[in-house]
């Protein structure tokens, strides 16, 4: 599929694009030729950003907006114009939604509901894709791997705010977005690549463990989740989106993105696999999770994507873990150097 060719001079507005998935789409469209604008919340700069460290703000229009504004939100998207909305701003952290559910649930709920009734109004735009989350999906922890028509729901604030997310897409496609503009939902497995500095994150924490030389505590060793590459993902929402018209359903479309099940790995040994690379050695593994309720086992099933979209991951998530170790070194030896090093990536990856 030619990306550049459908994207290219396209008014894109990405939600979120200060964040470490939206930041790498937000660089890949502008690699792509399109006119990318973003709005979301000013980046969090705790150990790193993604955002920061490529000087996004250098390369498309950057508004800081919180979506709750809703006067905000619609002058800025009115004056945007765009055909094309990927929307990923979000609190995106479960361990956080139960330190503050109500700001998840006004950024998860609120933000997207203040988002689609602006978009009613929005005539350019053409294609909208909600980005939501594995974590969807009503979660026994049995090793299920949940297909797009499995139930919604969720036992955190973070899930079930993304299960409502997912019914208000559809609510308002329904009510009032049908026959205008053509409206998805994505739900990927858990992501990894170079950039991602966020908290209480698997890889991030290794990393910052390995640099500073710190022990590593690592929780749940023997949790499964569907990791999987950056790149691959991001390349999942792009051809979902430029098939949103063309498969023709008077419907949302949903896809979940996710590695098979025979590249599935713990959480013990994607830690034992980094740690071995570069020879760490100071580990320390406790089966709970500080007192928050987590998902022992979370996987997708991704045949839908494969099969309707023609999409499956080119990294396993060993290889994918390599291509995040080979992004870490290249930052931490030379970051004068790591935005033409990113971009060299995507240009290799996608082929551009």
């Amino acid at each position: 599929m030619n990306l550049k060719r459908f994207y290219s001079g396209k008014r894109v507005l990405v939600t979120g694009h200060t964040g470490f998935k939206g930041a790498w789409l937000s660089l890949i469209l502008n690699e792509l030729g399109a006119k990318v604008h973003g709005i979301s919340l000013k980046p969090e700069d705790t150990r790193g950003n993604f955002y920061n460290i490529i000087k996004l703000n250098k390369k498309i229009k950057s508004n800081y907006i919180n979506l709750v504004d809703y006067k905000k939100l619609a002058k800025s998207i009115e004056k945007i114009k765009p055909e094309i909305i990927f929307h990923l701003a979000a609190q995106p952290y479960v361990i956080r939604s139960y330190k503050n559910p109500l700001e998840t649930i006004q950024s998860n709920i609120l933000g997207v509901s203040n988002l689609l009734d602006i978009c009613r109004n929005i005539k350019t735009l053409k294609f909208f894709l909600n980005v939501t989350t594995d974590k969807c999906y009503e979660n026994d922890d049995s090793k299920k791997a949940f297909k797009e028509t499995d139930n919604l729901g969720g036992k955190d604030i973070y899930s079930s705010s993304k299960a409502c997310s997912e019914i208000l897409t559809k609510s308002f496609y329904e009510s009032f977005l049908k026959n205008n503009i053509a409206v998805g939902t994505a739900r990927a497995g858990n992501v990894i690549g170079g950039g991602d500095f966020g908290e209480d994150r698997l890889i991030p924490d290794i990393f910052e463990s390995i640099i500073n030389k710190n022990r590593l505590t690592i929780r749940n060793p023997n949790s499964i989740r569907p990791w999987q590459y950056i790149f691959d993902v991001l390349n999942g929402y792009l051809v979902q989106t430029v098939m949103l018209k063309k498969i023709r359903k008077k419907e949302v479309l949903s896809y979940n993105f996710a590695p098979v099940q025979r590249d599935v790995v713990t959480v013990k040994e994607i830690v034992d696999y980094v740690a071995k690379y570069f020879k760490f050695k100071d580990i320390k593994f406790l089966n709970q999770n500080k007192g928050f309720k987590e998902s022992k086992n979370l996987l997708l099933n991704s045949k839908k994507a494969f099969h309707e979209l023609g999409w499956k991951n080119k990294y396993t998530t060993l290889g994918a873990i390599d291509q995040t170790i080979k992004w870490n070194e290249a930052y931490h030896s030379n970051p004068k150097d790591i935005e033409k090093f990113s971009i060299t990536l995507i240009r290799d990856y996608f082929k551009i």
